[in-house]
């Protein structure tokens, strides 16, 4: 597990772009818990901070293709590809993320 931010850093319904474990992360706050992820739309190449965030769902800015962060799965016909999502928990203040850990279904 990697620390790479503080909880604080993310605001709530928000991202913060992060270069951590060799990837370009996008660490995710939603009511519905801390998510990390690939900061790339498998559509359009176009990072997805920025998108809008709403429960387990992140929607590319670009074309607002839906992702679900639990597992990287798109929704809607313009890509089947995931993204990549790591598993990453709170530890008191920080957000720690395992790269050896990869919750998404295109592993």
């Amino acid at each position: 597990m990697e620390t790479v931010a503080q909880l604080d850093d993310v605001p709530e319904n928000g991202t913060l772009k992060v270069d951590a474990g060799g990837e370009n992360l996008l660490l995710v706050r939603s009511p519905m818990g801390i998510f990390a992820i690939e900061n790339m739309c498998s559509h359009a190449y176009q990072e997805l901070d920025g998108g809008r965030v709403r429960k387990v769902f992140i929607f590319c800015p670009m074309h607002g293709v839906r992702f679900d962060m639990r597992d990287g799965c798109p929704s809607g016909q313009l890509t089947d590809k995931p993204i990549k999502v790591w598993h990453a928990e709170v530890d008191g203040a920080d957000i720690r993320v395992d790269f050896t850990r990869r919750l998404d279904k295109g592993q």
